[in-house]
């Protein structure tokens, strides 16, 4: 059974090949893509699923998220014992199964027990994923690899309002969760062959309090973006995959500005973001424009935070900036399920 918990090797070709690190950084964009899609892509389904069990939908979204706030440090430090390699790819694992179990879910119970175990398999994805990029390539190639991987985020972000209406509308809430299953198939095969063993010596750091900021400031831009994305399939009367496309928008500014915009600072993402609160425009391009102005303020911050620690403290601000971007994500839900209690 040693090999139950002991990372495997990749075939000696691929080791070999040039351009195995970009192989690593593409398997690790699976988990990427994956964790910000079924993060906004389950909003759509919030009417549906609330008409469905008759309960209020927002614990479907908060039970997953404290969850994996409170598992991202753990699921770190077992990594560091274990190997990131093996972590990444149960967790893999678990989130597929887990995303089964809420396809198949026969009451409200059920569907928030499978969505925390859909939480701890996102910790075990979620806390590896920056080391495994940053691990894989040299040092003067991770700020874009890493922006290949932000990309990617971004892109399962933008993604998810887009399928949620369509899904929904056509196929039913589990369809929001069935789509997990064969990405997560793919890249769990994905990370068996194209993933190095990443077993590494833990070390003990201790953050400055330099950090505090920038990581205040990914928790309210994260909170800025989840509160219209989970308000809106509430309040437009319109089909869902109008809503969709309009919710799209705002993960879409802040896909291309995040991927793009390197030089702006947060000054200038917020004054962005404020300027599209009062434009005279349609609301579509309300929440594009905000969400450049939020896409532009979040790589600011984080960058600030992993400014402020030393390089061999990378993979603590980077579990960091998970946590505030998770509990940033779950008190743009509490408030926008607050703003819906209070006004209906």
């Amino acid at each position: 059974m040693n090999w139950f918990v002991t990372e495997s090797p990749r075939p000696a070709w691929i080791a070999r090949w040039s351009h195995a690190p970009w192989l690593v950084i593409a398997t690790v964009c699976f988990g990427a893509f994956m964790g910000q899609l079924d993060a906004s892509i389950v909003t759509l389904a919030f009417p549906a699923m609330a008409a469905h069990f008759g309960h209020d939908p927002e614990w479907i979204s908060l039970g997953y998220l404290i969850t994996l706030v409170a598992l991202l440090v753990p699921m770190g430090r077992i990594a560091d014992r274990v190997g990131r390699k093996i972590v990444y790819i149960y967790g893999f694992a678990l989130f597929t199964g887990a995303s089964i179990a809420c396809v198949y879910a026969p009451s409200f119970d059920a569907l928030i027990a499978a969505r925390i175990a859909q939480a701890v398999g996102a910790a075990m994805l979620q806390a590896n994923s920056v080391a495994l990029v940053t691990t894989a390539v040299a040092p003067e190639q991770r700020r874009k690899a890493l922006g290949v991987q932000a990309g990617a985020q971004a892109v399962g972000l933008a993604a998810g309002p887009l399928l949620g209406g369509y899904l929904t509308e056509h196929h039913g809430w589990q369809a929001v969760f069935a789509i997990n299953v064969p990405i997560g198939v793919i890249a769990m095969i994905a990370g068996h062959y194209l993933l190095p063993r990443t077993k590494t010596k833990p070390e003990r750091t201790k953050p400055t309090w330099r950090v505090v900021p920038g990581l205040a400031g990914v928790l309210l831009t994260y909170a800025a973006l989840f509160v219209p994305m989970t308000l809106l399939p509430f309040t437009m009367k319109q089909p869902l995959a109008h809503i969709g496309l309009t919710t799209a928008a705002l993960p879409l500014g802040f896909a291309v500005a995040a991927t793009l915009l390197c030089k702006p600072g947060v000054t200038t993402g917020a004054l962005i973001t404020a300027i599209a609160l009062i434009l005279p425009v349609p609301q579509v391009l309300q929440l594009l424009v905000a969400g450049i102005g939020l896409g532009i303020i979040a790589p600011s911050c984080t960058k600030r935070v992993m400014s402020a620690l030393p390089e061999a403290s990378a993979g603590v601000g980077s579990g960091l900036v998970n946590v505030a971007r998770g509990l940033g994500t779950a008190l743009g839900v509490a408030l926008a399920g607050l703003l819906i209690h209070t006004f209906q």
